[in-house]
Formats: C-alpha cells, sequence, structure tokens
C-alpha cells in the first residue's frame, strides 16, 4: 500500500477571475503560504480543489498532462492579448 506523498492542486485568486493556477505541492499549506506572501498579487490564492498523488511530479509532467487533455488550457503565453 502506497502513502500519499503530495497534491495536485488548483487555486483561484480573485485578482486574477479568468484563471487558476494548477501545479504540485508535498504540503499545500506551505505552498499557499509561499504564494500568498508576495505583496505584488493584492489578493489570497485559495484552494479550489485538490487531488491526493502518492509519487511526487514536477510541474513540466503536470503541464503535460494538462496538454494531453486541452492544449488551450495553458495558454500562459497570452496575457492580456500579450504575447510573452
Amino acid at each position: 500500500m502506497s502513502e500519499n506523498i503530495g497534491v495536485i492542486y488548483i487555486l483561484t485568486n480573485p485578482s486574477f477571475p479568468e484563471y487558476v493556477k494548477i501545479g504540485y505541492a508535498d504540503d499545500i499549506n506551505k505552498r499557499l503560504a509561499q504564494l500568498n506572501r508576495s505583496e505584488c498579487v493584492p489578493f489570497a490564492f485559495r484552494i479550489y480543489a485538490t487531488f491526493e498523488v502518492s509519487s511526487r511530479l514536477s510541474d513540466l509532467k503536470i503541464h503535460s498532462i494538462i496538454d494531453k487533455l486541452n492544449p488551450n488550457l495553458r495558454a500562459v503565453e497570452n496575457f492580456d492579448g500579450k504575447k510573452k
């Protein structure tokens, strides 16, 4: 039997109502504290959903999964119509 190591998370933020942040964290509360420390974001990130996993996942692996589901979900290079 495997133990859960961490979570894939989906976070929302009222500062960016049209976007969600998806990633992996060993400790979701530590990750929230890291993200919410920034003075550049007026509102705090909030947990929308988590999915417990039994192995560590890199952001690249998560992005690969999302791209297989729907590549348009990860359109980070176009933010407010500006190509990055």
